[in-house]
């Protein structure tokens, strides 16, 4: 579907919903910004979404008390459509939190819309329906919400922050606690305090949860990170479940630049978990509904 096919849907479905969060006109007290993200792989589009980013007013549910994270952190709704050649449309909420809460985690990367694009596609969609979904590096966890929600599968959303008594290791960034408790509102179950410098920690999970795919977005910032992040692919691979695979997409150059990305690229090349390894590059252009301005995002696909 073209950018003005997928806003037309996305917006005609707006109306439909009326008052909700996904109403197409607004006040100038409660503006919105609606963009929309098309998908190229060689050239060639191949998928497309849309989000409607707002000011966080009230949770889910109007009747819902104001939860600690709203309590402590300003926050935005962000709410995705992404279209299916079936017709069945869905709409996912993902709140953002201020950085003082998530740090690196508080909003929702253009990687991360990346992954959740591909994955609510026809192609994974129907592979992993009903399969074990393991993300790392959840964030706001709009990549594992698209597996739970539109690929009907099983999930668990792992990402690492800060225990009640706010340790943090080292020099290593650590989102505070409250990180973890707006990814469990995002994703609608419990996601897992995971930390890839623990090997019994990710043994404990490869051998609870048993994944049949590993996904990840904007995994390698730093090059301490690098060679846990490998151990933590090669545990999970080969002590997950049957038939494994992995999909992840990470930013490149101009729009981001990652220091430990060139030697994590590098070292994959032989393979992870025993298996070989496919990378290609994919550009995704974001543009805005009200202004028709362009950006241009290029990101790495790793594939298993």
């Amino acid at each position: 579907a073209s950018f003005t096919s997928v806003l037309a849907t996305f917006l005609s479905l707006s109306i439909l919903v009326g008052s909700s969060a996904f109403s197409a006109s607004t006040s100038k007290n409660d503006a919105a910004l609606v963009q929309s993200y098309t998908l190229y792989d060689n050239e060639r589009q191949i998928l497309g979404c849309c989000d409607e980013v707002r000011p966080s007013t009230k949770t889910r549910d109007d009747d819902e008390e104001e939860d600690e994270v709203e309590m402590f952190y300003a926050t935005t709704k962000r709410y995705f459509m992404f279209p299916t050649s079936g017709g069945d449309d869905k709409l996912l909420q993902i709140r953002q939190t201020s950085f003082g809460c998530g740090r690196l985690g508080a909003t929702v990367w253009p990687s991360a819309i990346a992954l959740a694009s591909l994955l609510a596609g026809d192609k994974y969609r129907s592979s992993i329906q009903g399969k074990r979904v393991l993300e790392l590096g959840s964030g706001c966890g709009l990549p594992t919400l698209t597996a739970k929600e539109v690929c009907g599968s099983q999930v668990l959303a792992t990402d690492y922050w800060e225990g009640r008594e706010g340790l943090i290791v080292g020099n290593r960034l650590v989102p505070k606690e409250l990180f973890g408790v707006n990814l469990a509102y995002n994703v609608g179950c419990e996601p897992q305090n995971l930390d890839w410098h623990d090997e019994l920690s990710v043994f404990s999970v490869s051998t609870n949860f048993k994944p049949d795919i590993i996904v990840g977005s904007d995994l390698v910032y730093y090059p301490d990170d690098t060679e846990p992040l490998l151990q933590t692919l090669d545990i999970l691979l080969k002590n997950g479940g049957g038939g494994q695979s992995m999909l992840l997409i990470l930013p490149l150059p101009p729009t981001a630049e990652r220091e430990a990305l060139p030697d994590f690229r590098r070292r994959l090349e032989s393979g992870v978990g025993d298996k070989d390894v496919v990378m290609d590059e994919l550009e995704m252009i974001i543009r805005s509904a009200s202004t028709d301005e362009e950006e241009i995002h290029n990101f790495l696909r790793i594939r298993i």
